[in-house]
């Protein structure tokens, strides 16, 4: 709208402005400058993700203390509880992926954590199997510290994750066999006594710490008052309002739609299922879905919808259908979700996945021509 405004004439725009006085009530303050608005949305933007962080932080914290007393003591009832807090905190984590694609501290070229962090498919046996793995083969692998494990992430192979999330699912849960639930490790695994005990105690507490040191340095670089990323980032208003809208436009459409739907959709195989062990993968789309809506809508400040609303009117319009039909898509993805890849292609499930990668296809398609309504191109898949 605002490059449309700039064709008229300049008697329509003081016509226009002067409507807009007359209808505005007494006392209502003027409405701010485009400069001002993508202003506010960048700095709303990144308080909104330093308190994600905090709060994820904080839910990986409990999950921490779970998990120490749990292998202090190992018994059923604190695997229970360890298993609980996982969840909880992963939810919490979920609705931080939207940060993501924008080259800042989450997958920065130089430095990010997030393949430390989130990094899948995991191949189980690289942690442990009968046959060896990380836990098992101490010749091979003679020290599980945090900087070994860095080294050992992703090394030999993509599928070779031995930090994060879906490292500590697995040794909370153990391997899927399950046709009708999640996996069923016995907290006995971890009892003194039993074979290579000591070392996935050692290896689960080791992997723990390290989630919380990568959540930490990520709450460091987004707070404020400091001279760091969230200094930089908010100084540059227009670069980061792109970084802003490009994370939820590839989270939505490369990273939801193709590589954790489609693809499981697809191939029918549980291996492509993202949070595999617990059979949580339903709740990790809608915690995603959730963060997109956040930083679409704005919270305590105004989002991405309302710039948008500023430069196309009835692009923000179709941006925000897109956006209320990817929710409910997603809402509705059935459980277990490795259940549901399987089922016959006219089964309810299956057209529920099939709804869901079609409205998030559609969700980032209109984020695209929202870039294009701030003058950018984005990009359809992540650089590099």
């Amino acid at each position: 709208m605002r490059r449309t405004l700039r064709r008229l004439l300049f008697t329509t725009l003081v016509i226009a402005a002067a409507a807009t006085v007359a209808r505005a009530a007494p006392g209502d303050a003027p409405p701010v400058s485009d400069a001002a608005l993508r202003t506010q949305v960048v700095e709303g933007y990144a308080a909104h993700v330093e308190r994600e962080y905090r709060a994820t932080l904080e839910a990986a914290e409990s999950m921490r203390a779970a998990i120490r007393a749990f292998c202090a003591a190992p018994s059923e009832a604190g695997l229970a509880r360890a298993r609980e807090t996982w969840i909880a905190a992963r939810d919490r984590y979920g609705r931080t992926e939207v940060f993501r694609f924008g080259n800042g501290p989450i997958d920065s070229r130089d430095g990010g954590v997030e393949t430390f962090l989130n990094a899948w498919p995991l191949d189980e046996s690289f942690i442990e199997s009968p046959r060896g793995g990380l836990v098992r083969d101490s010749s091979t692998y003679p020290a599980l510290g945090r900087a070994i494990l860095r080294l050992h992430n992703q090394r030999g192979g993509e599928t070779h994750v031995c930090t994060g999330w879906h490292a500590i699912e697995f040794m909370l849960w153990g391997q899927d066999l399950s046709e009708t639930g999640p996996g069923a490790r016995s907290w006995r695994d971890f009892e003194e006594g039993a074979e290579f005990a000591d070392r996935r105690r050692e290896y689960l507490l080791e992997i723990t710490d390290l989630l919380c040191e990568d959540l930490a340095a990520l709450v460091a670089a987004w707070a404020a008052p400091a001279t760091n990323f969230r200094a930089r980032f908010v100084a540059d208003p227009d670069r980061a309002l792109k970084a802003i809208v490009t994370g939820p436009a590839l989270l939505a459409g490369f990273e939801m739609a193709g590589e954790r739907l489609a693809v499981a959709y697809e191939t029918r195989d549980q291996e492509e299922e993202h949070s595999c062990f617990s059979d949580t993968t339903d709740r990790d789309f809608r915690a995603n879905v959730r963060g997109i809506d956040a930083v679409l809508r704005g919270e305590g400040a105004p989002g991405v919808l309302a710039a948008l609303r500023r430069a196309d009117e009835a692009r923000a319009a179709a941006l925000e259908r897109a956006l209320d039909a990817a929710v409910a898509a997603v809402d509705r993805i059935p459980a277990p979700f490795d259940r549901a890849i399987r089922a016959v292609d006219d089964a309810p499930e299956r057209r529920a996945l099939k709804a869901a990668i079609e409205a998030l296809e559609t969700l980032a398609e209109e984020l695209g021509r929202a870039g294009t309504a701030f003058g950018w191109s984005l990009p359809t898949e992540p650089h590099g």
